[in-house]
């Protein structure tokens, strides 16, 4: 009776590391939404039975400042890390937290997506503007960001307090969309200051702004990431996906191996399973994700001729806004802009007063 007490003990107590260092286990750390690559983890689970994954869902930023406050303690349960903020990545890469892999049996990987034999992007996932379908007609969708901008300032009562988008403050991949937004065009500003006039509500991520869009508590939300956006479209006829014709920011979804990883054939394993063609597969059927390999890119078949899409280029570029001077003064910014109705409230009352829009 006392060694089955005993043994109780030892499994409720020490049950989580021996999981976590079992050799069977493969650790992963993960800024996706579980839902979203759960299937695809039973697909490599089912073709490498003597493998079981440990997954831990973090939002972007929670997942670097983990990987950065266990860098010296080696015993830490990490064997593959992956994100969609390309730029925290990287850092965490040019920080030595890497072990290089060269991939065995991958698709033809184009430069953009990999970076050192240590960074792999394996998805393709455009920044989309989602809405609610009966609360935005058609007449109104914008063609472009300017158009956008101008519809927001157009109609302040319709939109006021219906538009959601990232708090880039906390949202680590909503600070990587709003700097590429800002490398991409100089009036992102005016985009921005429409936003702050519309009293926009923001979020740490895109599923939770989709909730609310389903809801019927927001029109829109802009820069979502399109691999969820589309996914929710698909359950729900009450969304709808827009790209703009001006230009389509494309994250890829990044991996790693971790430097200090127990379990260092298994991580290679899952690595190349994601970049390879069964991978990508499998990324297209068994996933809410967008695969890297355009020829399994079927859910943006509808906005490939009308959508010019520009990926994001992993490598020492994206630590431009990592640089704590620049992040600072983009911050201020951004919040200057956010702030833009606050500081205009007088003359924003007046208006409300006098502009309205016919939502039907």
């Amino acid at each position: 009776m006392i060694r089955l007490l005993l043994a109780f003990l030892i499994l409720v107590f020490l049950s989580p590391l021996a999981r976590a260092t079992d050799p069977g286990t493969l650790n992963i750390l993960s800024a996706t939404d579980t839902k979203a690559i759960k299937s695809l983890i039973n697909k490599f689970e089912l073709l490498n039975p003597d493998i079981h994954i440990t997954y831990q869902e973090f939002d972007a930023n929670e997942l670097f400042e983990t990987i950065r406050k266990h860098r010296d303690n080696p015993s830490y349960p990490v064997d593959i890390v992956i994100s969609s903020a390309m730029d925290l990545q990287v850092k965490l890469v040019n920080e030595g937290m890497a072990r290089p892999h060269s991939l065995v049996g991958a698709i033809d990987i184009e430069d953009w997506a990999q970076w050192r034999n240590e960074l792999y992007g394996f998805t393709f996932e455009p920044l989309v503007l989602a809405y609610n379908k009966g609360m935005f007609p058609e007449a109104m969708h914008p063609k472009t960001r300017s158009d956008l901008a101008s519809i927001m300032r157009d109609f302040p009562v319709f939109f006021n307090n219906r538009i959601g988008t990232y708090d880039i403050r906390d949202a680590g991949s909503g600070y990587l969309f709003a700097t590429q937004d800002a490398i991409q065009s100089n009036q992102i500003f005016r985009l921005m200051e429409s936003f702050g006039r519309a009293n926009p509500r923001t979020y740490c991520c895109t599923s939770d702004i989709l909730d609310d869009i389903a809801r019927g508590k927001l029109i829109l939300g802009y820069n979502l990431i399109g691999s969820y956006a589309l996914a929710r479209a698909r359950q729900n006829p009450d969304i709808g996906v827009l790209m703009f014709n001006d230009y389509t920011i494309v994250m890829a979804r990044t991996a790693f191996i971790h430097r200090d990883a127990v379990h260092v054939s298994h991580a290679k394993r899952f690595l190349d399973f994601l970049l390879s063609n069964a991978g990508q597969e499998a990324i297209a059927k068994n996933s809410d994700l967008i695969p890297l390999l355009r020829e399994y890119r079927t859910a943006l078949a509808p906005f490939e001729d009308t959508s010019p899409f520009l990926p994001i280029h992993l490598g020492v570029g994206l630590l431009t806004y990592q640089d704590k001077l620049k992040k600072r003064n983009f911050l201020a910014n951004w919040e200057a802009s956010f702030l833009l109705k606050k500081l205009l409230l007088p003359q924003w009352s007046n208006r409300l007063r006098t502009k309205s829009v016919d939502s039907n």
